[in-house]
Parts: C-alpha cells; sequence; structure tokens
C-alpha cells in the first residue's frame, strides 16, 4: 500500500496499515511503543538512539473522527523516519562511513536579536547570524514572510562550504528544532544523508558562549541565558526581564514579530 505522509488524517485501512509497520519496527528494536493516559490515543512510538533514530523522534495516532472522517496522525519531528519505517527500509539507519558534520540554532526562544546557525566539525565551530530585522513586524523581510528560514538554510549551506563539505565526503546530523527542518529538507534535496539528533558536545557548548557574546555585543548587556541550564519554572521570569530590558535600551533589537511580543 502506497502512502501518503503529506496528509495528517488517514483512512482506517491505511492506518492499519501504518500502525501494523510501525509494530513491526518495534518489534526490531528500532522504535519503541509508549504508554499514556490518553483514550483517543490508538498508538504512540518514538525512537531508540542504539537503533539510530533520536528519542526526540515520536508518532502519534488518534482515534477515527467524524468531523475529518479519519485517523489523525501526528509527527512533528521528522516524517522522512516515518517513510523509512513504512517502506521497513532499515538498512537506511546504518549512518554511512563519512566525516560528520553537526548543525544547531542558538537564540530561536530569546526575545531578543537574531538567530545563529553555528556548524561543527568537533574541531572548529563555524558560525553566522540571521539578523533581528527577519524576526520584526517592519519591513518587507519581516517575520510573518518567514524569510528567516530561507537566510538560515543560505547561511548554513555557506558554512557547510567552508568546510568544503559534499554528499559524498560529509554527511549531516542536524538538531530537532523547527527552524532547521527546512535546511534539513534542502540538504536531502542535495543528496547529503541527514540524521535529526540531540546535538551535544563542542558545538552545543561553544555555540551558547558564542551567542551570549553576540548579545552582549549588541544590546551591551550580559543578559543572555540559556533554558537549558535552568529549571523550567525560572524561565518566564529571566523571558520577562530580557524582553522588558530590549523594550527600554534596545528597542530595535526586540523579535516583535513574534505574537508573544507584538500583543
Amino acid at each position: 500500500m502506497r502512502i501518503d505522509l503529506t496528509k495528517t488524517v488517514f483512512t482506517p485501512s491505511e492506518t492499519d496499515f501504518i500502525i501494523g509497520k510501525l509494530k513491526q519496527a518495534s518489534e526490531r528494536g528500532f522504535i519503541t511503543s509508549r504508554s499514556e493516559n490518553n483514550p483517543y490515543l490508538l498508538a504512540s512510538f518514538m525512537g531508540v538512539e542504539e537503533k539510530g533514530i533520536t528519542p526526540k523522534w515520536n508518532v502519534k495516532i488518534y482515534t477515527y473522527s467524524r468531523k475529518y472522517k479519519g485517523h489523525s496522525l501526528v509527527c512533528l519531528v521528522d516524517k522522512h523516519i516515518l517513510g523509512r519505517l513504512i517502506e521497513e527500509d532499515y538498512d537506511s539507519f546504518i549512518p554511512p562511513d563519512l566525516r560528520v558534520l553537526r548543525i544547531d540554532d542558538a537564540g530561536w526562544g530569546f526575545p531578543l536579536c537574531g538567530v545563529m546557525v553555528g556548524i561543527s566539525d568537533e574541531r572548529q565551530v563555524e558560525t553566522a547570524i540571521v539578523p533581528v530585522e527577519y524576526f520584526r513586524e517592519d519591513g518587507e523581510n519581516g517575520f510573518h514572510t518567514k524569510h528567516y528560514l530561507k537566510e538560515y538554510t543560505d547561511l548554513a549551506i555557506q558554512l557547510l562550504n567552508q568546510f568544503g563539505a559534499t554528499p559524498d565526503t560529509h554527511r549531516i546530523e542536524i538538531c530537532t528544532g523547527y527552524v532547521n527542518q527546512p535546511l534539513r529538507d534542502e540538504l536531502r534535496k542535495l543528496g547529503y544523508d541527514v540524521r535529526v539528533v540531540e546535538i551535544k558536545g563542542k558545538l552545543q557548548e561553544e555555540l551558547e558562549e558564542l551567542y551570549k557574546a553576540y548579545v552582549l555585543e549588541e544590546v551591551g548587556s550580559d543578559i543572555y541565558y540559556d533554558p537549558k541550564d535552568m529549571k523550567k519554572s525560572e524561565i518566564p521570569r529571566r523571558y520577562r526581564e530580557c524582553l522588558e530590558y530590549g523594550k527600554r535600551h534596545c528597542p530595535h533589537q526586540v523579535k516583535t514579530g513574534w505574537d508573544a511580543i507584538s500583543g
């Protein structure tokens, strides 16, 4: 059966087929089922890192809806993985023997300044900035246009060229973040083997420090915080403090395109 994964609603027969393939992949150890207390959830699976699928990858299938005349399927991280599992293409989860370049972003959740893209081969880290203008409500490339996604993708590909990367010499490991999704898809179109992973180590650590230095230079204050190093209960307070600082001292650096800020 051919399954169109661009859809989000599936017929009962399509749903049974998908769940059957996912159970088969689970028996082989590529994914594992998740138990959730939700009466509307038919099936839920997540990736197994040892098999080449990040645990952040997950898929959820919900019961039949009369309104939508089908079962709904939610797979937010990477439907490419879902396609490989349905096609039983398990060999594709074995990474090719190529040099690795890792890609991550910084500043997406910070209310001030632009967003940084970083690439590393574990020896050096190269970065570029999507300017804050792309995240403001004014201007021809403002936030509502989503041109920041193309700019981020273009900058990342330029950085890859600095490493002399080609699909024959390097494979890519990339963070799960929303801003990375169009880049991930574009790299696959270019022929790269792309793995969605949780970025750790040199790139993550240096990227946060480089972004912190960038914010300091742009706004004149050491106010950047790394949410990964904080309790979830502390983040809203720090967010508000940084936003208020921006409104008072550097309003041109505020990401006014965000609904949470513009409202």
